[in-house]
């Protein structure tokens, strides 16, 4: 054998290696590992609830119910159509009284809407009063936390 031939075959083997390696890692990242079923086994009840009802996928840490990328196409109202006549407005321009409206419907929210209704801000293209957003995202953030 000449040189130009073991080189080649270097080459190859080396190739087949990497390749075999590549597909068994997609492999093992495929297949659920004892650490995650022992995860879901361990998970809570309403987390459970939540994937099996299809509200989460289960495949996050945080469910899609307290993240505030908006996956959504169509608002979702909680009872604030009167937020509407803000579409599009700056924050910045409300006044005192207006502010009073967001703070009627943002008080009157249950933590776990908290981030529906930012979303649901978001499509509607209304923008919230600063303090009232600090607070709806250190309420997401503790419900983040407390999970």
């Amino acid at each position: 054998m000449n040189t130009k031939t073991i080189i080649l075959l270097i080459i190859f083997f080396t190739i087949l290696v990497s390749y075999l390696i590549y597909m068994d890692k997609r492999r093992r990242a495929r297949t659920p590992n004892t650490e995650e079923k022992k995860e879901f086994t361990n998970m809570s009840e309403e987390r459970k609830r939540a994937i099996e009802s299809g509200e989460c996928c289960g495949q996050h840490e945080v469910c899609e119910r307290d993240s505030l990328i908006n996956t959504r196409i169509q608002a979702e109202y909680y009872d604030d159509e009167e937020l509407d006549q803000f579409k599009g407005r700056n924050p910045e321009s409300y006044t005192e009284e207006e502010i009073k409206l967001f703070n009627d419907v943002f008080y009157t929210l249950k933590e776990g809407d908290v981030s529906g209704w930012l979303k649901s801000m978001q499509i509607r293209e209304i923008e919230i009063p600063q303090n009232l957003k600090d607070e709806a995202l250190f309420i997401i953030q503790e419900r983040r936390f407390n999970k």
